[in-house]
């Protein structure tokens, strides 16, 4: 079974993201809301895909985490914000083997994001 894990500080989209990792067959490891415990869980856990929020509780944010998460692990991570300004987007570019997803993020467009991150063409 295909891993993931959710670094989301809010509980009810974390709920919601769960539910879509769990139609898509994928097993959620962990649900975090912070940067530096994504990173610690992520040194020692392999996972097929990590959904990042932007803006999370803690020090650091999902960009700075996921650039330190890069230096152990390429899974695919899918960033989803509320903030779609131009500089968070093009950070959240600058991360290797990513998708920037803007919230609401609905289940059509989460499918989208999990195939595209997974090079896969959409089956909608």
């Amino acid at each position: 079974m295909k891993k993931a894990i959710i670094v989301e500080d809010n509980l009810l989209i974390s709920v919601i993201y769960r539910h879509y990792l769990e139609k898509m067959k994928y097993k959620v490891i962990d649900e975090v809301t912070t940067g530096e415990r994504a990173v610690e869980i992520l040194r020692t856990q392999d996972v097929d895909l990590i959904l990042m929020d932007i803006m999370l509780d803690g020090e650091i944010n999902g960009i700075d985490a996921m650039s330190e998460i890069r230096k152990f692990t390429a899974s695919p991570v899918i960033f989803a914000s509320g903030n779609s300004d131009s500089i968070s987007m093009n950070k959240a570019a600058e991360i290797s083997n990513s998708v920037f997803l803007v919230k609401p993020v609905t289940e059509f467009d989460f499918i989208q994001g999990v195939e595209k991150v997974l090079g896969f063409k959409s089956l909608a």
